[in-house]
């Protein structure tokens, strides 16, 4: 049974009991359905700025995904992978395009692999993988936030996060929006209060990356100029190794292009899934 209630912001938005958890969602438009993933250090709100004009031509469902904005992190073992497959037969979808950034599009390639009836067209943006041995740039991101962790310090791991992901290795802070800076913080600092050892998060494959020949959707991959170098070298691995995967940098954007650039990030997308 599907629940609605008031969110945190200004929309409404509802909820689906999804594998033991309260799966929060909202859809916008009507068309061919359109499934967003938002990225690890943010939530369904990320998509804000695209969402009109995507509600244009698509039904739009984005969701959180547990540990975000309003979906909570209970304990025990779960797949977010899983949690897509059964949001969207509970919406009675049978086959969707999906749209996923960073650790979303981890996400959206796990279930491209696993259920391929599923997945009509795939676009992947800054997507992670497994197996990657990262550089130097990112390991010493991941210790700079370790240590604020163990600080107890989470507005600071937050910010470090912003730093890392949004403003990127090449630019300063005064090079990013204000707004946008804060805005990306809050969500990732709300993320960082679900945080439970207990919860046990897998996949549905057991190695994506040794299955990226297995994809079978038109996909697109997107990757953003100003990015950590290790995601444009990712982005360029998936586009070789995923059977016709087109590959396009995105000029001026770091690792949150629908944020950064919402009209230039909508135009690409549009363009692929016409």
């Amino acid at each position: 049974m599907r629940n609605t209630s008031q969110s945190s912001g200004a929309s409404r938005v509802a909820t689906l009991p999804i594998n033991g958890v309260d799966l929060a969602f909202d859809e916008a438009g009507s068309g061919p359905p359109l499934l967003l993933i938002h990225a690890g250090i943010v939530d369904r709100r990320m998509w804000d700025d695209v969402l009109p004009a995507l509600a244009e031509r698509f039904r739009v469902i984005r969701f959180d995904l547990r540990g975000y904005g309003d979906t909570p992190l209970p304990s025990g073992a779960f797949s977010y992978g899983a949690d897509v497959v059964e949001l969207l037969r509970a919406l009675g979808i049978q086959r969707c395009s999906i749209v996923g950034v960073s650790m979303g599009g981890h996400v959206a390639l796990d279930v491209a692999i696993a259920h391929p009836e599923l997945v009509d067209r795939l676009i992947v943006v800054a997507s992670g993988i497994d197996g990657w041995e990262h550089g130097a740039g990112m390991r010493a991101l991941w210790a700079e936030e370790e240590a604020a962790w163990d600080r107890g310090d989470l507005d600071e791991v937050a910010w470090i996060n912003v730093r890392g992901w949004l403003d990127g290795p090449s630019r300063g802070p005064d090079a990013v929006p204000g707004e946008l800076r804060q805005r990306v913080f809050e969500m990732q600092r709300r993320a960082l209060d679900y945080d439970n050892d207990d919860a046990k998060g897998g996949w549905l494959a057991e190695s994506r990356r040794a299955r990226l020949g297995d994809v079978r959707a038109p996909t697109l991959v997107l990757v953003g100029e100003l990015d950590q170098p290790d995601f444009g070298e990712i982005g360029r691995v998936l586009a070789t190794e995923i059977p016709g995967a087109r590959f396009q940098e995105l000029p001026g954007v770091a690792h949150l292009p629908p944020m950064e650039d919402p009209a230039g990030f909508t135009r690409v997308v549009l363009d692929f899934l016409s």
